[in-house]
């Protein structure tokens, strides 16, 4: 059995607990967007995940299915929402573990930084009168391809402000 089948099984079963206690349908469009969300890799929008829907689910849904899901899924524990600059992230989590997240904060790009070290001392980290249960770190700032753009915008306009001086 793969990874990601044994991924879903253990969240399938979470969310068949969590309907039960909270008398919620268990509807098959749920289930499907939660396998698809458990065969995600990463970080990802609501944009992305409605094409992973038309491309791996069985049937289409909406929009407003895919938000309301989501937010289930999230009461469940088995999905992070990441709310960033832009729009909110979403990240399937049925295990939680420590992680930091690099922002940029021009394109909106959102990556996950793979650092033992940062992710043993956010482990480690304890709040008086605050139970983490999700360690998340967030560094902003701008990825390699926008300072890129930045740099040449720059020398563009650097240029011409010389040539307009002449």
């Amino acid at each position: 059995m793969s990874e990601n089948t044994e991924l879903y099984n253990l969240a399938a079963q979470r969310l068949n607990e969590f309907m039960k206690g909270k008398i919620t349908r268990k509807t098959p469009e749920r289930f499907e967007i939660l396998r698809v969300v458990c065969q995600t890799q990463g970080i990802f929008s609501i944009d992305e995940l409605q094409e992973e829907m038309e491309k791996k689910a069985k049937f289409q849904v909406s929009r407003v299915t895919l938000f309301n899901t989501l937010k289930l899924l999230e009461e469940a524990k088995l999905v992070i929402k990441h709310t960033l600059s832009r729009a909110a992230h979403y990240e399937c989590c049925v295990t939680p573990h420590p992680m930091v997240c690099l922002v940029c904060e021009q394109c909106g790009l959102v990556r996950k930084l793979e650092s033992s070290k940062i992710e043993n001392w956010l482990s480690e980290q304890k709040c008086k009168h605050f139970a983490v249960t999700q360690p998340v770190l967030y560094f902003h700032g701008l990825c390699r391809s926008c300072m890129v753009k930045n740099s040449i915008k720059k020398r563009k306009a650097n240029s011409k402000t010389k040539i307009q001086k002449k």
